[in-house]
């Protein structure tokens, strides 16, 4: 085969954007002087063109494209293994060299054109769905962003340093909603954690403790958010533990509060 029909022969390639950088410039040469190949090209663009290209601009799925370039090269792999031997060629590679010039790279093979129908369509239908699962995502997310209805704040109580060398300041906000009664619990300039440690959240009343939760910090920052029934409890603390598993308070108290109070 000669350089020239070589070079005819990755006209499919190129047009899917399957040939490496040294390829396509070669190819790309080889346009210049190869009038066949810029006629049938512009044909196979036009097919190419039909993929959905009018959404949003999604990412791509990473070896999509390998994938469907692979299945198109195994199936010509498949093709060519199953092809009957010429006869007449026998003894005269010259006369199957020049049948296969005289083919000329403008008479595609049947299997370029299914191939590349099947891509168009898998990446449709694949497009329609990922727009969908854009289109829900953008949905939920202005929900979130949205004011929650039917929450009502019942109260809000400030959270005081249980020590005089401790600076970090908390509320504890009571609000209700349809699901419930809930205690949302924020604090601030907490002091670092180190090793295992962690904050322990305690709700207290006649002198009975329960564990509300357990939070770690950024920042000295951090909370957490308790369903609870606000008559069995009318005090609150938060302890730095030694560590996330205490069942009761082991730590030092850093911030504290009485939820009777306005």
């Amino acid at each position: 085969m000669n350089k020239r029909h070589d070079q005819c022969e990755q006209l499919e390639m190129y047009a899917v954007d399957g040939l490496n950088a040294e390829e396509r410039a070669e190819f790309e040469q080889h346009l210049i002087e190869c009038q066949n190949c810029v006629d049938s090209l512009a044909e196979l663009a036009s097919l190419v063109d039909l993929l959905p290209l009018s959404s949003e601009p999604v990412e791509v799925p990473s070896g999509m494209k390998e994938r469907i370039l692979g299945h198109i090269l195994q199936h010509t792999a498949t093709e060519g293994s199953n092809v009957e031997p010429d006869v007449q060629s026998v003894g005269n590679p010259e006369s199957a060299t020049t049948r296969a010039q005289s083919a000329g790279p403008g008479k595609f093979r049947p299997w370029i054109y299914s191939g590349l129908a099947a891509a168009v369509i898998v990446l449709g239908i694949y497009n329609f769905n990922l727009q969908k699962d854009v289109k829900d995502l953008k949905t939920e997310l202005a929900s979130i962003n949205e004011p929650v209805q039917g929450v009502k704040v019942n109260k809000a109580v400030t959270l005081s340093s249980a020590t005089a060398d401790i600076v970090a300041k908390g509320l504890a906000t009571i609000v209700i909603d349809s699901k419930g009664t809930h205690l949302l619990v924020q604090a601030e300039k907490l002091p670092e954690l180190k090793g295992t440690e962690a904050y322990q959240v305690w709700l207290v009343k006649d002198g009975n403790v329960v564990n509300a939760g357990t939070f770690m910090t950024h920042n000295g920052s951090g909370g957490l958010y308790y369903t609870f029934d606000p008559s069995d409890y009318d005090q609150i603390a938060i302890t730095l533990e030694p560590d996330a598993h205490g069942e009761t308070p082991r730590g030092t108290a850093v911030l504290a509060a009485n939820l009777l109070g306005s």
